[in-house]
């Protein structure tokens, strides 16, 4: 896997100099076709199919294919680099990650959005429409890159009827992670199940552990890569200890998310985005909890989902690309909110039970971190999540393997 990315990598670093040299492209007569590449699968997809439908009922001038590509936010780019990098003409619509944003914006040069937009006025009414400090999140030195689709916030599922069974009750549900860790030791001894999963897929979950213990992931003038912070440790051996005491299993992620619906795991923190699939999938009494703080520290926790991007050169679809944002940022946003996914607008959403405890959490929300570096922001973020699945599931010094792990990413951005 490893050699394969860089293989990309590479192939991008060589090429993207001359990936937009074609310029505009001819107007087509018929519908104008706007491509949208997404990761998500089943209940997702399904959803963002319906956005699309009903934005083409009202639309008929505009054909909006969707298409899933890749499991994860980094494959997606990754697809998206190598068709760059090949001369492919590119996606006109992308749902990219938040962490990749200033790497999109320095790299992949987006159409920002106010370019998009037919006035000043329009912008500006749009822009309106959101909440000001999660509009800015999907800004970069003052571009605006993109716009929050995908919403998501990092909460707590528990299985109720685990909880019945270990004579715990909704009291008991944690609000810190030491009552995690009580809680695990009681449901482990009277119910042999195990306690807790913490998704892993990404650095999402990192951050939201760190940031809410006080730690760091980057210097404060976002230049160095700093994983040695004690309180950054200090959350990173809390995650080991989970599993180093058979309170949390060592599976991938997939299996994980699998385990936890099949009624085996009796806590897992993920994003609120899988609530109707984890609802709708469960045979038990699937409940919601915020994320779990450390003691008294106040909770910081990291934006997630996706921001819809443009990379169009086309600007003959200008205003096919306008008219789908404008309606994925009203109506649409109404209908994909059906997912779990949290709405970022001002005007009040559908609320479904669960949600309302992601909703909670917006005081809480904050930028999702964006390694420096250009290009080797990439392989940084993929040293930090194979360190980091290799800490939590091994019996590495925690202390000694941030440090190294540090030493070795700040060495690419020297």
């Amino acid at each position: 896997m490893r050699q394969k990315f860089l293989c990309v990598l590479v192939l991008v670093l060589i090429m993207t100099g001359t990936v937009f040299a074609g310029g505009q492209r001819a107007a087509s007569s018929g519908p104008v076709t706007l491509n949208l590449w997404h990761r998500w699968a089943g209940l997702n997809s399904e959803t963002l199919n319906e956005v699309a439908d009903v934005f083409m009922s009202k639309n008929p001038d505009i054909k909006v294919v969707t298409g899933q590509q890749g499991g994860e936010y980094i494959e997606l780019l990754q697809k998206m680099m190598a068709d760059m990098a090949a001369g492919v003409p590119v996606t006109e619509l992308l749902t990219a990650g938040y962490s990749y944003l200033n790497f999109i914006h320095s790299e992949m040069t987006p159409v920002l959005i106010n370019q998009l937009a037919p006035s000043a006025e329009a912008y500006r009414e749009f822009a309106g429409r959101f909440h000001p400090n999660l509009f800015k999140v999907t800004e970069v030195n003052g571009d605006q890159v993109g716009i929050p689709f995908g919403l998501s916030s990092i909460v707590m599922y528990y299985n109720e009827d685990i909880f019945n069974a270990a004579g715990l009750s909704s009291s008991d549900v944690p609000k810190t992670w030491n009552d995690v860790i009580r809680v695990a030791a009681i449901i482990k001894e009277r119910t042999g199940k195990y306690a807790i999963g913490i998704q892993f897929a990404d650095n999402w979950a990192d951050q939201n552990l760190i940031y809410s213990n006080g730690g760091r992931m980057v210097t404060d003038d976002n230049k160095r890569i700093l994983f040695s912070d004690p309180q950054t440790v200090e959350a990173m051996k809390m995650w080991q200890d989970l599993h180093r005491q058979g309170f949390a299993p060592v599976m991938t992620d997939a299996e994980l998310m699998n385990s936890f619906v099949a009624g085996n795991i009796a806590m897992y923190c993920t994003t609120i985005m899988r609530l109707d699939t984890i609802t709708s999938q469960s045979r038990f009494s699937a409940k919601v909890a915020e994320f779990p703080g450390f003691g008294s520290k106040p909770r910081k926790l990291a934006v997630g989902g996706g921001v819809m991007v443009s990379f169009t050169k086309d600007k003959s679809k200008y205003d096919a690309i306008w008219r789908f944002m404008d309606f994925a940022a009203g109506e649409g946003m109404n209908i994909f909110t059906k997912t779990g996914y949290i709405s970022p607008l001002k005007a009040e959403a559908p609320v479904r039970p669960g949600q309302e405890i992601a909703y909670n959490q917006l005081n809480f929300m904050s930028p999702n971190i964006n390694w420096p570096g250009g290009h080797a922001s990439l392989e940084i973020d993929f040293l930090f999540v194979n360190k980091r699945t290799e800490i939590i599931h091994g019996n590495v010094d925690v202390q000694r393997a941030l440090e190294q792990l540090e030493a070795d990413c700040n060495r690419l951005l020297r």
